[in-house]
């Protein structure tokens, strides 16, 4: 599966989202991509972020030590003693704020 392909049929603003993030990781330091079946997994040594693209939306989940409080989460699920998946689901690029860069600063950085 390709990048192309993972986005084909999808609205113009979940490209957007996702190149967003991947332009905000860069502010944080390097990082891999590794391209899944239906998702994205986006590493610094172990997976820190999984980018799930919908038809309108891109839904990102972001793991880490704690349960993460965000206006745009949908779901957060406890995987182990202190391993955290918390799933945002955003609609625009706008949803990018600098409280989102701080937020992905620290599973980057616990991961790496």
């Amino acid at each position: 599966m390709s990048e192309d392909e993972l986005f084909l049929k999808k609205a113009p603003n979940v490209y957007e989202i996702y190149s967003k993030i991947l332009d905000l990781l860069k502010e944080i330091g390097p990082f891999e991509i590794e391209l899944k079946k239906t998702s994205i997994h986006l590493l610094n040594k172990s997976s820190f972020g999984g980018v799930h693209p919908k038809k309108k939306w891109l839904d990102f989940n972001l793991v880490s030590n704690h349960h993460i409080e965000h206006e745009k989460i949908t779901k957060i699920e406890q995987v182990s003693k202190n391993r955290f998946h918390n799933n945002f689901r955003f609609d625009s690029v706008d949803d990018l704020n600098q409280k989102f860069l701080i937020l992905l600063k620290q599973p980057y950085q616990l991961m790496g």
